[in-house]
């Protein structure tokens, strides 16, 4: 559907913008029975400053039941009548939560389909993307909608602003109260295709949404992503509701000014047509990656080990790995073991190893307990916990000054050979209730000598989605683990190779961390699309064959 309301006046084109009315109850911290009092507020603000148009971003309850969601909606239609000027209403997950896009239509007595309105020289677009939600899958992805948006930009040649519920820029949420917990609820599946459909049709300057409950903005290949704060949250101003609303002012550049109490003001330029990023852009993984092989192995002074798969594989030694250890100490580098498994202390691998011939002081072991032990202890003060995984993870993080409680802060998830159900449903439900997942590691599996047994990541996919959240995980591949590998070594990264087993771990976290990496063939199965090591060897015997003739010829 295409609009024209020309009358081409001089002066910006002025937009109001509210979001995340949230009128009914008070939950979290939403404060719901303020909702009307501000929305007849925000009519007597538009009253006064007479914008060209004004735009409801979605979310105009918090949804309860069907009885109750369609008298909710009325009350906010009915406030909405007051206003004199045209306007658009989009479609928010709690209007649609027990009600139809239909029921909203009857409330607003008006269409609220995908639409797009050309004003004063300008396209605004009104993208109503499928907001309900599935639990714990998030949004879907309908190829509809994205077919409406391409044809929609490719229609007008105007400078144009896209309005949206959910935002498109997926930026992070660091800080972002519920939404840094639960990220997968915060942005579509397909946002990165509607940015592309976004650059590729050039005409774009800004993009504006809500649902998150924030003031933000986002700028990438020259187009700026908004989000509004919601007119009902508090948890940014003291426990009382933000009374959020923006006016945007559109000429040769963008103002956008929230008014309230987490009141925000920015002015930037507008991108020009078809403006974007130079490409190819340079492939610095690539590149770094060729500086790192050429620097060749006679260089390395370090060694970071993976143990399960590379020295051993279960209970039984990898053959020549001890000899290879013992070689590569002699010869005077310096070794650390760095595991996912946080089964054990590293104490019970010194003595694992020692079984094996191999001499690996305790400190020289870093498991993927100690980093989330670490991540965790940093915290001032350190949270209260509920430790999902074995007695050494657990006593790992009461260690760093954790404390266990019955309602955690953080939820630890690790691998355990005694996983309960009553043990799982508590942590879930506190994930519900806004605690964060942390996980030792994501591994689906550990080699073994009678096979793979599941590792740590089962429990936490289990919890992800069980909870619909996602878990910052604090082992391989992630940087943390080798950061701290690398202080036990006293090392730069540039200095030391990662030896592993698995591409997905090993090698990503080594790419990650800055370290040359080296794949061995004694452990997991190696897909034929792994990531490419820095080296391949078919054993750490190899390798350190390798390392000790590029030492003599240098």
């Amino acid at each position: 559907m295409v609009n024209r309301q020309d009358g081409m006046a001089a002066g910006p084109l002025r937009v109001a913008v509210v979001t995340d009315i949230h009128h009914g109850p008070p939950s979290l911290t939403k404060k719901g029975d303020d909702a009307l009092p501000l929305l007849r507020s925000f009519c007597d603000f538009v009253a006064t400053e007479a914008p060209d148009f004004v735009v409801d971003l979605g979310d105009r309850i918090t949804d309860v039941d069907a009885r109750t969601d369609r008298g909710l909606m009325a009350e906010v239609a009915e406030t909405f009548a007051a206003i004199g000027v045209p306007r658009a209403h989009l479609i928010g997950n709690h209007d649609v939560a027990h009600l139809s896009i239909a029921d909203n239509e009857t409330a607003f007595a008006r269409s609220l389909r995908h639409a797009h309105v050309e004003l004063r020289g300008w396209n605004l677009v009104f993208w109503q993307v499928d907001c309900r939600l599935t639990w714990p899958d998030g949004f879907a992805r309908r190829q509809d909608d994205l077919d409406w948006l391409r044809q929609a930009l490719a229609a007008s040649a105007l400078p144009t602003v896209v309005f949206t519920h959910v935002p498109l820029d997926s930026a992070s949420l660091a800080g972002n109260y519920w939404f840094q917990n639960n990220p997968r609820f915060a942005a579509l599946p397909h946002a990165d295709e509607a940015r592309e459909i976004i650059q590729a049709a050039g005409n774009v300057v800004l993009c504006v949404a809500g649902h998150v409950h924030r003031n933000h903005v986002s700028v990438i290949d020259g187009v700026r992503y908004i989000t509004v704060q919601s007119l009902t949250e508090s948890y940014a101003t003291n426990d009382r509701a933000a009374g959020a609303w923006a006016i945007l002012e559109l000429d040769d550049e963008i103002r956008w000014r929230t008014h309230g109490d987490d009141y925000v003001e920015m002015r930037q330029p507008l991108r020009g047509r078809n403006q974007h990023w130079p490409v190819p852009l340079p492939d610095f993984q690539r590149l770094r990656a060729q500086r790192q092989a050429a620097r060749g192995l006679a260089e390395v002074k370090g060694l970071l080990l993976d143990m399960d798969g590379v020295l051993y594989r279960g209970r039984s030694p990898v053959p020549g790995a001890a000899d290879a250890v013992a070689r590569l100490t002699e010869a005077g580098l310096a070794l650390a073991c760095v595991t996912n498994n946080a089964r054990h202390s590293a104490e019970d691998y010194a003595d694992r190893l020692r079984d094996i011939g191999i001499a690996m002081p305790a400190d020289r072991i870093v498991t993927s307990g100690q980093a989330v032990a670490r991540h965790l202890g940093g915290r001032v003060p350190a949270p209260a916990v509920m430790v999902v995984g074995s007695p050494a993870l657990r006593e790992a993080v009461l260690a760093a000054g954790c404390r266990e409680s019955t309602n955690p802060a953080v939820v630890v998830a690790g691998a355990c050979d005694h996983l309960d159900q009553d043990q799982l449903t508590r942590a879930v439900r506190h994930l519900i209730d806004g605690a964060e997942l942390i996980g030792s590691n994501a591994d689906a599996v550990i080699p073994t000598e009678g096979g793979a047994e599941p590792e740590a990541g089962p429990v936490v996919a289990y919890l992800e989605t069980a909870a619909g959240c996602r878990a910052r995980v604090l082992g391989k591949p992630d940087p943390a683990i080798f950061e701290l590998a690398l202080s036990r070594l006293g090392l730069p990264a540039e200095a030391v190779l990662m030896v592993g087993d698995s591409p997905g771990t090993d090698v990503a976290g080594a790419d990650a961390a800055g370290l040359r990496s080296v794949l061995v063939e004694t452990g997991n199965p190696i897909p034929a699309t792994a990531s490419a090591p820095t080296f391949r060897f078919r054993d750490l015997a190899a390798l350190a064959d390798a390392l000790l003739n590029a030492r003599v010829a240098g």
